[in-house]
């Protein structure tokens, strides 16, 4: 799964305030920043492969589209580095004056209303002139999430939690795809849990006290201020995209899809006003359609200044930049479980035996985690994983309910197998894709799971027919098409509900669910419900915890590893930190040196 897409899909953070996630580089640190002076002017050089899955800030999410909207568009919330030597990051105010909080009255007693005052004063760098952001742009935003052309793939985080959202989004959905028709359903109804309270003050009813909130508000652009403009379009159609009215410090000066974006400064933003932004480069250039490979040479020639949209490191690059300790490498994480093994339990094969807890905890000995370590590089790139959820999303150190280790046990695997009445053989249909670093990492596996005791059934595709046309096909699970296939998953921020939920709480299974194999554990979501309507992060995680630990005992799916991305920045860069919500640095805050 691809991060931030529903499907993760499709190839699927903001971190709870203080929670990290650890970085490595050549100098073990998030970043080169070293403290000095600022420089100012200049152009920053972007090169990458592929334009933004969606400019339009009701539709963005992916890695591009937040790297572009960082530059402008004004959040009510924003993600920054963490503090420290690491690539963690923390939740701050952009438009907001404070995080809401109990203690000072922005959240209510109960739990369930949240009051957010943004600042007087920001301004949309309109058509017909500057005009001031005030509440009912918030609302705006909230009111075009689900619309009938692009509506945001993340939309359940929003109407599982805001008291009427679901009702609203349900009208939307039968409405007609026109300027005409979208603009009369938003001007005519209302959401009852986002309301305008004042000019500069707006107010969130959620349904039960949810610790994640803050996340949630804070996920991408979604609720970020919308001009009134943006209702003379169809959502993200090529027009819109043509006239995306800035908040931020620079503004679109030219767009020409799929090959190139020029940004210049935005002369209605006030440095005085963003706590996030410094803003120092005169303008940005970003060039697509070049493959990684490419970037990296001009990176290191100095003609381009940072990679651009899920353009990273090669892998192959990495091992002599980490061995010559260049700090203009930096390897930091993005809460990314890839890969993992997924299991299906609805398989009729073997007489169902992967419905079987102890042959799925067989599963989970006879894989060699460290193995597929090294395939994708080694410590520097890749955590071997114990658990589900990544160590650094609860701040605990990784547990090992099942203590497995990380080279396998093929032993312990027969032995289960016999346990379970399958003697010392079962066969097993192992889908994966052609792509690399899949086709290897199957290789592997193929000759641990034959070392186990497993007769292994090789079943390749393609990247797109992985998803598409098997693990979100109900039909094909359920006929036992795949037995386990190796998957990823990248959440939408650090946090269990984005992780657990939709992977593995099993009274969502439906055909297009991320819970791919079916698992179902009454205990589990029992946990699951428990966090979700805990008041404080505290509480949540720990019940988050328990969860994972259920999940891991039952082996509801075999965890791999957690891995890490290496991204690269020329000697002419300056104030580079990694920040995990673009997977990459902040092209607001870093500057141009001589």
């Amino acid at each position: 799964m691809h991060h931030r897409s529903r499907l993760g899909m499709l190839g699927a953070a903001v971190a709870l305030s203080a929670l990290v996630l650890t970085a490595c580089s050549g100098t073990q640190g998030g970043g080169d920043d070293d403290g000095g002076d600022a420089a100012t002017g200049g152009t920053l050089k972007l090169a990458g492969n592929s334009d933004v899955l969606y400019l339009d800030p009701a539709a963005s999410y992916s890695a591009p589209d937040y790297q572009i909207h960082r530059a402008l568009t004004r959040t009510l919330f924003a993600q920054v580095p963490g503090e420290g030597g690491t690539d963690g990051s923390q939740i701050v105010p952009d438009l907001a004056l404070e995080i809401p909080t109990a203690e000072n009255g922005g959240i209510s007693e109960d739990g369930t209303v949240y009051t957010v005052d943004i600042q007087e004063g920001v301004e949309f760098d309109a058509p017909d002139g500057a005009r001031e952001i005030v509440a009912e742009d918030v609302v705006l935003a909230a009111k075009r999430i689900c619309n009938p052309v692009s509506p945001s793939n993340a939309l359940s985080y929003f109407t599982d939690t805001i008291v009427g959202l679901a009702e609203y989004c349900e009208g939307f959905s039968t409405v007609e795809p026109t300027v005409e028709a979208i603009r009369s359903y938003v001007e005519g109804n209302d959401i009852e849990g986002v309301q305008a309270t004042g000019d500069h003050t707006v107010q969130f009813t959620i349904t039960q006290p949810a610790a994640d909130f803050i996340d949630i508000m804070a996920l991408g652009v979604f609720l970020a201020p919308q001009p009134v403009e943006y209702l003379e379009y169809l959502p993200d159609s090529p027009e819109l995209r043509q006239n995306i009215i800035s908040s931020g410090p620079y503004r679109i000066a030219e767009y020409v899809p799929d090959e190139s974006f020029t940004l210049e400064r935005n002369p209605v933003w006030k440095a005085d006003l963003d706590p996030v932004r410094e803003a120092n480069v005169d303008a940005i250039e970003i060039a697509m359609g070049q493959d990684a490979a490419a970037v990296q040479q001009q990176l290191e020639a100095g003609t381009v200044d940072m990679q651009w949209a899920d353009t990273v490191t090669p892998t192959a690059s990495v091992p002599a930049l980490m061995a010559a300790n260049d700090e203009r490498l930096v390897i930091g994480g993005d809460g990314a479980i890839r890969p993992y093994v997924v299991i299906n339990t609805l398989s009729p094969n073997a007489g169902g035996a992967f419905g079987d807890t102890t042959v799925r905890q067989a599963l989970n000995f006879a894989i060699d985690r460290a193995a597929v370590q090294q395939i994708l590089g080694g410590p520097g790139l890749a955590e071997v994983a114990t658990q589900i959820l990544p160590p650094e999303v609860l701040g605990t150190e990784q547990a090992n309910v099942l203590d497995v280790p990380e080279n396998g046990d093929a032993e312990r695997a027969q032995e289960l197998l016999s346990e379970a009445g399958f003697g010392d053989s079962i066969p097993v249909r192992l889908l994966y894709r052609e792509t690399e670093p899949y086709a290897s990492i199957a290789a592997a596996m193929q000759q641990d799971l034959e070392a186990a005791g497993f007769q292994v059934e090789m079943k390749v595709t393609t990247q797109n027919a992985f998803y598409s046309e098997f693990l979100l096909n109900q039909d094909i699970t359920e006929a036992g098409e795949w037995d386990i296939a190796i998957a990823a998953w990248s959440a939408d921020y650090f946090g269990g509900r984005p992780y657990l939920v939709p992977m593995l709480d099993g009274r969502g299974y439906a055909a297009g669910s991320p819970n791919f194999g079916g698992w179902n554990s009454d205990e589990f979501n029992s946990l699951v419900d428990e966090a979700l309507a805990a008041e404080t992060p505290e509480e949540a995680n720990e019940l988050w915890i328990a969860a994972d630990a259920v999940a891991t005992e039952d082996a509801a799916w075999v965890p791999i590893t957690f891995a890490r991305t290496p991204v690269f920045h020329s000697d002419r860069v300056g104030g580079f930190e990694y920040l995990s919500w673009t997977k990459n640095g902040d092209v607001t805050n870093v500057w141009i040196e001589d």
